[in-house]
């Protein structure tokens, strides 16, 4: 993982954060503008006003007003770095170290400035930090981020990262082995399916059912569960994290559908559905600004009412 690192700094990517106090202090302010943008969809810019985001919103932000810690703190476990593009800096990203014994690469602290959006800066990130990771045994990337942060859930989905599971926020991933995936959702229907030497290979439909979800596997779909298990075991999930950003339903008709519901962790719509709950209560709890899609069928329960 530390070869990963340097190869990312030697070329450019990514930059080392000193030591110094005034650095780290702008380190930290990104990640409480993030905290900011996901948790209350404001835009601050930690450059111009670290000052005035510290005083608004360092207590508002954190979960118990808890203060962020410094970001060199948890260095054996997680590197913080300046994200830099033709020599100036645009931004932060954290890379681990394997330490825990995680064979992926995880990326963390994903922050772009407010001046620097727009420019696929985020992104092309992602894709060399995979590209070096495979390069160097590794078999991918990661990166987690909460449900209710719509909009990076869609920015994720848009770069074609698959959905690996949901036990504590929604981890995205790149691995070997994974083909892009090709989902498209209209009002009423969406189409899951995978594409394989530039052909597109059908593997799920989705329609509304009132507060129900139509689900129908091709017969595709099975030989991938002989052939290429990783793609039938992600692809329900990714298919539903998709298909709940667009607000449509997640349980489905059938009570063997139904029981699935007890695997929140799963990667099934129903668990999915048990997730959101979950993750959004939680949230509200903390008195957070939740703005994701109402999901037909999904109770919203409190979260001391939740079992």
């Amino acid at each position: 993982m530390r070869a990963i690192h340097a190869v990312l700094v030697a070329e450019g990517a990514i930059e080392p954060l000193a030591m110094d106090d005034a650095e780290a202090r702008l380190w930290t302010d990104c990640e409480l503008a993030s905290l900011v943008e996901g948790r209350f969809s404001e835009r601050v810019d930690p450059a111009a006003r670290g000052a005035e985001l510290r005083a608004t919103w360092e207590v508002r932000a954190t979960r118990d007003g808890v203060q962020l810690g410094a970001p060199h703190a948890g260095a054996r476990y997680v590197v913080p770095y300046w994200l830099t593009q033709e020599g100036c800096r645009v931004g932060t990203i954290a890379l681990s170290t394997g330490a825990l014994g995680g064979a992926q690469l995880e990326v963390s602290s994903l922050y772009v400035l407010p001046a620097h959006r727009g420019r696929g800066v985020a992104g092309a990130a992602l894709r060399r930090a995979d590209g070096v990771a495979r390069a160097h045994g590794a078999p991918g990337l990661r990166v987690l981020t909460p449900w209710t942060w719509q909009r990076a859930v869609r920015f994720y989905l848009g770069l074609r990262m698959w959905v690996a599971g949901w036990a504590h926020a929604l981890e995205f991933t790149w691995r070997r082995g994974l083909p892009a995936h090709d989902i498209e959702i209209g009002d009423s229907e969406a189409t899951f399916g995978v594409v394989v030497d530039g052909r597109k290979e059908h593997l799920i439909r989705a329609s509304r059912d009132g507060d129900r979800l139509g689900w129908v596997e091709s017969p595709r779909m099975e030989a991938y569960r002989g052939e290429r298990p990783d793609v039938a075991r992600l692809g329900p999930g990714t298919f539903a994290v998709a298909l709940a950003a667009r607000g449509f339903p997640l349980l489905r008709a059938g009570d063997r559908r139904r029981a699935r519901r007890g695997a929140p962790c799963a990667g099934e719509p129903e668990g999915l559905a048990r997730a959101i709950e979950l993750f959004e209560a939680v949230d509200n709890s903390f008195g957070f600004d939740v703005r994701a899609p109402r999901i037909p069928g999904v109770l919203y329960r409190a979260y001391d009412d939740i079992d």
